[in-house]
């Protein structure tokens, strides 16, 4: 997610093996539109609820693939 300019909100220390949240990338950022868009590849985010700042979350637990992860960074690098 680095290299589509997204920036973790923990430090890798701190990071969840579960979830990780994103910080929006700018205050223009659109989370619906970019969610709409994701979600039409197959792809379910899920909104932050963190108080300091705008983020959202991606789930790394479960029947997910490595392979699923790259289609997932290659489809938010072409939104």
């Amino acid at each position: 997610m680095s290299e589509a300019a997204y920036e973790v909100l923990l430090p890798n220390e701190l990071q969840s093996p579960i979830i990780t949240s994103f910080i929006f990338p700018s205050s223009e950022f659109n989370f619906k539109l970019f969610y709409d868009k994701l979600k039409k590849q197959g792809f379910v985010l899920y909104p932050g609820k963190i108080s300091q700042c705008d983020t959202f979350r991606i789930g790394n637990i479960g029947d997910v693939f490595p392979e699923d992860m790259i289609r997932l960074v290659e489809a938010v690098k072409s939104i």
